[in-house]
């Protein structure tokens, strides 16, 4: 698959752990990091780098972000 941003076909996926943490809005309000990606493309032309996140861990940052939005 060509590169979304270049259209090279030089892309490598590399092993990666990303964490998304919420921000508090108030200092007693604190959410739990969610560990979102075992795997990231690079494309190593531009540097263009795309990661899928797992429907269950998607589930967890949905759930976080209304958490945020409502407080």
């Amino acid at each position: 698959m060509a590169c979304k941003s270049c259209a090279s076909e030089n892309q490598r996926d590399f092993p990666a752990e990303f964490t998304v943490s919420f921000p508090t809005l108030h200092s007693t309000l604190s959410a739990s990091p969610v560990y979102v990606a075992r795997s990231l493309c690079v494309c190593l032309d531009c540097g263009f780098a795309e990661v899928v996140i797992p429907k269950t861990e998607l589930r967890l940052l949905a759930a976080g972000d209304k958490t945020q939005r409502e407080s």
